[in-house]
């Protein structure tokens, strides 16, 4: 998990898209990426989660990031999912694809822009002409999750 206050180096993401809009993940967290596959619904649960998966054997939550993050996209064919690991928690997170894992710079982070309603945005990506959301999914995890 990258924390902003000790970027002194580059760092990798991973890119994924919601519609036409990109966002990034800290690789340090991913496990793997799958290609959507059966997921079972629960009943009674968050309305962010979408199910659980069977993968190799253990269950996995997969929640839909679009939800969490208030992101607003006309195509609902979500594609893929993100198996991410943070603490002892092995979570899926489903989104629209996946572009590249690429390098990030420090000085091509900016941290400084923030709402309310962004508490789970690290900050801006700019790589050239293209900008990034840098999200933080162990936030996420670590407030959602590991209530008690």
């Amino acid at each position: 998990m990258v924390a902003l206050k000790q970027l002194e180096r580059p760092f990798e993401v991973l890119g994924i898209k919601f519609g036409d809009h990109e966002y990034a993940i800290d690789i340090g967290i991913i496990e793997m990426i799958v290609e959507k596959t059966d997921i079972t619904s629960v009943p009674n649960s968050k309305d962010f989660i979408k199910g659980v998966m069977n993968l190799r054997g253990r269950i996995v939550p997969v929640i839909k990031l679009k939800n969490i993050l208030n992101i607003n996209v006309e195509n609902d064919e979500e594609a893929d999912v993100i198996v991410t690991k943070v603490d002892k928690n092995e979570i899926g997170f489903l989104v629209d694809g996946v572009t590249e894992v690429m390098w990030v710079d420090p000085s091509d982070l900016n941290s400084s822009i923030k709402a309310e309603e962004s508490k789970y945005f690290k900050g801006i990506i700019q790589k050239g002409n293209r900008v990034l959301v840098l999200i933080d999914v162990s936030k996420f995890v670590e407030d959602e999750l590991n209530e008690n």
